[in-house]
């Protein structure tokens, strides 16, 4: 695993499997040669993953302040309040809301 770039490669084998494995075929050894084991491994983040995971995060920042905008501009018009806003041309207007 460490040839194709996993770092921090833990193997641990698991003892306690052979005494069911000794039953998938009885009297074959299986259990001799087959294991149960829990691999745990990393793999290190690459500069594209980082950056990639750079502007999704900025992109998600953006998304979500249009939508707080976006849902503040329909307390100022007639568009249903229950409804997720759409875009961010004006429409009708209304008179200002006391919070604003």
């Amino acid at each position: 695993m460490e040839d194709i770039g996993f770092v921090r490669v833990a193997i641990k084998l698991k003892d306690e499997s052979r005494e069911y494995i000794q039953h998938w075929m009885p009297g074959s050894g299986a259990e001799d040669y087959v294991v149960a084991a829990e691999v745990i491994a990393k793999k290190p983040s690459t500069l594209t993953c980082t950056v990639y995971n750079a502007f999704k995060f900025i992109g998600d920042l953006a998304y979500d302040a249009w939508r707080a905008q976006a849902r503040h501009h329909a307390l100022h018009t007639d568009a249903p309040r229950d409804e997720e806003p759409g875009v961010c041309a004006p429409g009708p207007a209304r008179a200002p809301v006391s919070q604003c």
